[in-house]
């Protein structure tokens, strides 16, 4: 068959086109991944998020951290999968910028599975908050010749807790930017919520966020140690949701769409009436947790209820929902 020169310069452009409409197309969102019921325990992996994007779960087993106590106690292990931190893991021609880090014992498994995403050098660390199962891995980090970075007002909760002995280089206020390889990649703080420096790592070219512990696959924990607050944490899912973004890296689990955003931030809205009008009804602190309603929020028996009810958060949450009670009847707010 006789094929003339004006085919086969038309079928090359046609070809050319269909590339750059390739290149060009927005990268297709994964399939939902499987919860915490469905899955068993294993050892690191990584899953692609989109084009460039990836990240690491796991390890998953009974306890968190890992080994699991030789007293067993009403925290570890409960009968539930835990794993530390997910990691995002965004692969540029310069380098990576990863987000968080796992616990610093995790570092060896963490450094091989991201050499089965890309054998470029880690550029950048960036922290979604400074609590040990997400980042205390920033020293090895830092070690390793990579650039930390964190919200100024947890620069001191670094410091204070001194996860093996080195601290963030840079830190940022509500908004900051790294630019590598010709990808851009933002921070926000919008406000205090699971602690005061709550960072949300954003993708805009993917349409992608880390939401660090602010939504994990689980019920919200409040470090009132370090200046949590629930009413915060609305506040601050309320300006997530204004990013436009399809898909969610959580804390811990799996991946969440915009949908379950918003309804995870209603879930804490309802929680947050709950517990006020415990503290209206004068229940005394330590029994709230029993009458708190949680099973129709899916939050019965999460990864996170146990750490919710038995490490600190109750009475915390107590007082602040007493503390706005007190300023609702103030200003006379209905109820």
């Amino acid at each position: 068959m006789k094929v003339s020169i004006a085919t086969v310069r038309a079928r090359m452009l046609a070809a050319t086109a269909m590339v750059v409409a390739g290149l060009a197309a927005p990268a297709s969102a994964v399939e939902p991944q499987k919860p915490y019921a469905e899955l068993t325990p294993r050892p690191m992996w990584a899953e692609k998020v989109k084009e460039g994007l990836y990240v690491v779960r796991g390890p998953l087993g009974p306890c968190l951290p890992m080994p699991c106590p030789a007293v067993p106690s009403p925290l570890n292990p409960d009968g539930l999968l835990h794993e530390p931190g997910d990691v995002a893991v965004r692969v540029t021609p310069e380098g990576l910028i990863i987000v968080d880090t796992k616990f610093a014992y995790n570092i060896p498994e963490l450094l091989k599975v991201i050499k089965t995403i890309s054998d470029k050098p880690i550029k950048y660390v960036l922290a979604s908050h400074y609590h040990a199962d997400h980042n205390g891995g920033i020293g090895e980090m830092i070690k390793l010749g990579a650039t930390v970075v964190v919200n100024d007002k947890l620069r001191d909760a670094y410091d204070r807790s001194k996860h093996d002995g080195s601290s963030p280089q840079v830190t940022f206020g509500d908004y900051g930017t790294i630019q590598l390889g010709g990808v851009k990649v933002e921070m926000h703080h919008f406000a205090t919520g699971h602690t005061r420096g709550d960072t949300f790592v954003y993708f805009p070219d993917l349409k992608v966020v880390h939401t660090g512990d602010v939504a994990p696959e689980g019920m919200p924990t409040f470090d009132y140690r370090d200046g949590a607050s629930a009413v915060g944490w609305v506040n601050e899912m309320y300006d997530l949701l204004k990013l436009d973004f399809d898909w969610a890296i959580p804390g811990h689990g799996r991946l969440l769409t915009k949908d379950e955003i918003r309804q995870y931030v209603k879930n804490v809205e309802i929680m947050n009436d709950r517990m006020k009008e415990l503290v209206r009804q004068g229940v005394p602190v330590e029994d709230t947790g029993k009458r708190l309603k949680l099973d129709d929020l899916g939050w019965a028996r999460s990864a996170s209820t146990n750490t919710f009810l038995l490490a600190g958060s109750i009475p915390g949450y107590y007082a602040e929902m007493k503390a706005v009670l007190e300023q609702e009847q103030k200003l006379d707010v209905p109820h």
